[in-house]
């Protein structure tokens, strides 16, 4: 149950503020130039039910002292303020004000904000985790693959807009790493700053705060509370533990100090508790009804991609998380006493087949390290893990997938009607490139072979042109995933469809569509 009411669409409209005016802020007595000073907002992340990270950077030229101001407050006026403090920012941490606040109550909302030099920032709101539904939902936004010059991150908005929305998971590909005019899109007339690929820690910072300029980025920060994991551009392309298909150390330098310059922006960045790769692996629980398990799925233990043909692409060496995260992983699973179990997943386990003569995508997803693979698939089956469903980024494209045990690697034989292992829910990119590049007839008749029960039996819902999110709703006894899509990337005045709705029970397991 909320104790406290969110914003309204109308108040967080003007309260985002810092663009757009300060008359929320200028009621509290406090000279607001957050524009300036707090140029690139104010952020959330990680709710547990008694702590939450508030987030911010100070972006002023000339900085006497290090010391900024926080406080946390029922309401928005800040009339009941529950903790305040102080927190010391430096260079070397590139003047970013991560705050891990302790002693909150379960299942509340509040409001943040910080304060430098008699400046204030924009006000946030953030909400606590609850120690159980007690009959209600938990609604988690699903998003990823937000490419600056692909087009505007209007999805953001529109998702902020929605007061259901109790948290954020977003599954990577926060940033990219290439250079200006590498991975865009003409029409959205937006370049990457700085204009080369980023590789030294200078450069994903940079990166970083202009990515934190977007304003409908902002606004969605400034809403909801997130939780993150990486992917591969935060770093570069198809990035394993020991490299990445785009770096060149001939001319990029060492793997390693770029690999520690992008994590230690990513840390410094974005709201995060933690500073390392083994921090993103962690779990959220509420109650009996649902877990998240959060893993890292690049830069802790993944092996380089290699192709089908390879010797050793069926050895049990080569893994995405590799002994220590697994055993983590099927330890967390096998031990859940919650009805719900959610993986955020940011490369595809299931996979399918584009035609009939092709193989899967595969080479940098879960099909590409089949012992590991299977090995899981072996394991859910074996221990009889019910209701697991996989949360997945990474691909752009809007999927809903049964998983199923195949006889034949990368062969599907086995139906969405019978009850799957676990089911997998791929979100669309929020901006990144998909086949919305191709003829609509094209796009058209790509689907229709998708959908062919010979080719892909376990294929519920397919959406290869769409950009925006889905978000999925918990409650102690059904699943439900409602699938949103925008219809222009290169505006900022967008509209918006729900496209397709999935739902299931518990009891039953078995999803099916209910829209679209």
């Amino acid at each position: 149950m909320r104790r406290f009411l969110l914003l309204t669409r109308k108040q967080f409209l003007a309260s985002l503020l810092a663009l757009i005016g300060q008359a929320l802020l200028s009621k509290i007595g406090v000279k607001a130039k957050s524009a300036t000073v707090f140029k690139h907002g104010v952020a959330s992340g990680d709710p547990l039910q008694d702590s939450v990270i508030i987030w911010t950077r100070i972006t002023t030229d000339n900085i006497p002292d290090t010391t900024v101001q926080w406080e946390i407050a029922t309401d928005e006026r800040f009339q009941q303020v529950v903790q305040r403090g102080t927190y010391n920012t430096s260079p070397e941490r590139d003047y970013t004000v991560k705050v891990d606040v302790t002693g909150l109550q379960s299942g509340t909302q509040y409001y943040y904000r910080f304060q430098y030099q008699g400046e204030a920032s924009s006000i946030g709101a953030t909400k606590t985790l609850p120690t159980s539904l007690n009959g209600g939902a938990f609604h988690i936004a699903v998003v990823a693959c937000n490419n600056w010059e692909a087009g505007y991150f209007s999805a953001f908005r529109t998702l902020a807009e929605k007061d259901e929305v109790d948290m954020v998971l977003h599954l990577g590909d926060y940033i990219y790493e290439y250079e200006a005019g590498r991975y865009s899109n003409d029409l959205a007339d937006r370049t990457h700053e700085p204009g080369h690929e980023i590789v030294t820690l200078d450069d994903y910072r940079r990166r970083y705060a202009q990515y934190h300029t977007d304003p409908d980025l902002q606004l969605l920060h400034a809403s909801k509370p997130f939780c993150l994991v990486w992917d591969d551009h935060e770093i570069a392309n198809d990035s394993y533990a020991d490299g990445a298909q785009n770096h060149q150390p001939e001319t990029e330098g060492h793997w390693e100090a770029r690999k520690q310059a992008g994590i230690q922006a990513y840390f410094e960045w974005l709201p995060v508790r933690g500073d390392s790769p083994k921090d993103l692996i962690r779990k959220l629980t509420i109650g009996k009804e649902l877990e998240l398990f959060l893993l890292d799925q690049r830069m802790s233990a993944r092996t380089e991609q290699l192709t089908a043909k390879a010797p050793n692409f069926y050895d049990d060496a080569r893994g995405i998380l590799g002994a220590e995260q697994y055993n983590w992983l099927e330890n967390g699973l096998r031990n859940s006493q919650a009805r719900w179990k959610l993986i955020g997943n940011q490369v595809p386990i299931t996979g399918y087949k584009p035609d009939a003569e092709s193989l899967p995508s595969y080479k940098d997803k879960w099909l590409g390290y089949p012992h590991e693979r299977n090995k899981l698939i072996g394991f859910l089956e074996k221990e009889k893990i019910e209701n697991t469903i996989f949360l997945t980024g990474d691909h752009h494209k809007s999927f809903v997938l049964a998983l199923h045990r195949e006889k034949e690697h990368m062969q599907y034989t086995k139906a969405y009607t019978e009850k799957p292992l676990a089911w997998e829910l791929l979100t669309p990119s929020v901006t990144s490139k998909n086949e919305d590049y191709r003829p609509a007839n094209e796009v058209k008749t790509m689907e229709e072979t998708l959908y062919r029960k010979e080719i892909n039996p376990h294929l519920l819902f397919a959406d290869i042109k769409s950009h925006g999110y889905y978000i999925a709703r918990v409650d102690e006894h059904s699943f439900t995933a409602d699938y949103y899509f925008i219809d222009d990337l290169y505006s900022r005045t967008v509209n918006e469809q729900k496209a397709a709705s999935f739902a299931m029970t518990a009891k039953d397991f078995m999803l099916k569509s209910t829209k679209g």
